[in-house]
């Protein structure tokens, strides 16, 4: 398997995912990137986003990330994230109530931190997205 790579998705509560994959997609403040096997070693930081990749199998996956940090070290990719859910863990009025709390909080301008309002639409956005891309 020389053109697959161990990619580990862990969150603060639990390991998410830890196997190994040919790709994946992620998204930065300077906009997506693709990591393949043999990648150079570094440190990236990625936005609330979904994650696609590709297993060793062939076969597609997406998953949410909030932020992360992304670390890839000897063919090995960690993403540690506040949060991470394949579609089917995501709660969907859940996101939806985020979603709407955070349109109002953004309409309160003064009351609340306006870049955290925006973090939390874009998480609640994402989740949606993907939940709604699957059914």
């Amino acid at each position: 398997m020389a053109n697959t790579f161990l990619l580990k998705i862990i969150t603060p509560s639990s390991e998410v995912y830890n196997g190994e994959v040919e790709k994946i997609n992620l998204k930065s403040v300077d906009g997506e990137f693709q990591i393949l096997a043999h990648h150079q070693n570094m440190i990236a930081s990625t936005i609330p986003c979904i994650v696609t990749f590709k297993d060793a199998k062939g076969n597609d996956e997406e998953l949410f990330i909030s932020k992360s940090i992304v670390q890839i070290k000897n063919n090995e990719v960690t993403i540690s994230s506040d949060a991470a859910e394949f579609e089917e863990n995501i709660d969907k009025l859940r996101a939806e109530e985020a979603l709407a709390r955070a349109q109002n909080r953004l309409k309160e301008t003064g009351v609340y931190n306006k870049q955290r309002a925006e973090v939390a639409l874009l998480r609640a956005k994402q989740r949606l997205k993907l939940k709604k891309s699957n059914n």
